[in-house]
């Protein structure tokens, strides 16, 4: 069975919809992908990388799915035949979305001072 291994901070439900004779698209089928990469677990362990296992069938359909596709391509997913260790096939995927939480290395190299801070509202730097 193939795997998928995320490096996304949520889990995240790929939908597959149904065409209709109208403009309306109808939910077929949802495949949930797990997330949780950089975020401390209830062990108070913070994994950098989760895999699920998907039926070869849930990975054709998730092939088709854009947001799917857009994240495989920026380095969030991976997808294999077989199981491996999350944490080492994490350590070639891109590290880091926009959702993960803030730890200090965020700010490191990004201020002059530690006490510093730049607080940026709708694009505007204050």
């Amino acid at each position: 069975m193939p795997y998928v291994f995320s490096t996304l901070t949520c889990d995240n439900r790929y939908v597959v919809y149904a065409e209709t004779g109208a403009d309306i698209k109808v939910p077929v089928e949802g495949i949930l992908i797990k997330g949780g990469a950089g975020v401390m677990n209830d062990r108070l362990f913070t994994p950098l990388g989760v895999s699920t296992e998907v039926t070869k069938e849930q990975l054709a359909l998730l092939e088709q799915n854009p947001i799917f596709r857009l994240h495989k391509e920026n380095g969030y997913l991976v997808v294999q035949d077989k199981n491996a260790d999350a944490e080492k096939v994490s350590s070639n995927m891109n590290s880091r979305d926009n959702s993960a939480p803030l730890t200090p290395s965020s700010y490191k190299g990004k201020r002059s001072k530690p006490e510093d801070l730049t607080v940026t509202t709708n694009g505007d730097e204050e």
